[in-house]
């Protein structure tokens, strides 16, 4: 999973495909769940989301079957990075507001957080009418993240609230918060956001 969280998603599906052998083989139910949806994540980030959304519904299913209810906000904001990264802006959005309404009743912040982000991202895309609602949904996903420490998930906040000003022609806010995001994609050495970032501000 900090694999899938660096962005390098050819170690995370080497690493989780062996999790997976070793969860059947000793019937370690509640870790075989989260382990297919992680595979998942692995492919979604090499770009192959059809594989990624059948390993991630196969996880989802295990985890639910038995009856297992944590992380489901974090596991609902991973199904919408798929459909987002597929260009299915509506799925994308129902299945990010299904997590942050999850997230919010299970008091899971650091996913209410990083749905909030994505929510955000989303949101953006839709055009001209929703580019306040974007812009708070990320603040705010970010302003919860930070007060967790959680550094990856805001440093993925930036970005986004950068792409965001970017796609909006804001220019200077857009280099502010994509110069924050690299820095610290550098200092952790997430090379896949690096690149991401960097992408973004060639474009400002």
């Amino acid at each position: 999973m900090i694999q899938n969280r660096k962005g390098d998603g050819k170690n995370a599906v080497a690493h989780l495909q062996n999790a997976i052998r070793y969860c059947e083989e000793s019937q370690i139910i509640a870790h075989l769940g989260p382990a297919w949806i992680g595979l998942g994540w692995g492919h979604c980030l090499l770009g192959e989301n059809q594989t990624a959304l059948k390993h991630m519904e196969k996880g989802f299913k295990i985890h639910s079957d038995v009856g297992l209810g944590y992380h489901m906000g974090f596991y609902y904001g991973l199904f919408s990075i798929v459909h987002f990264n597929s260009g299915d802006l509506q799925n994308a959005q129902l299945w990010a507001e299904k997590a942050l309404k999850i997230s919010q009743k299970k008091h899971e912040k650091w996913a209410e957080g990083f749905v909030g982000t994505l929510l955000g991202r989303i949101l953006g895309k839709g055009g001209k009418s929703q580019i306040d609602i974007a812009e708070e949904c990320i603040v705010k996903g970010i302003g919860i993240l930070d007060e967790l420490k959680a550094k990856p998930a805001y440093a993925q906040g930036y970005l986004f609230l950068g792409e965001l000003y970017a796609d909006t022609g804001q220019r200077d806010n857009a280099l502010e918060n994509l110069k924050r995001a690299e820095v610290m994609f550098q200092e952790m050495g997430m090379d896949y956001w690096l690149a991401k970032t960097q992408e973004v501000s060639g474009r400002v």
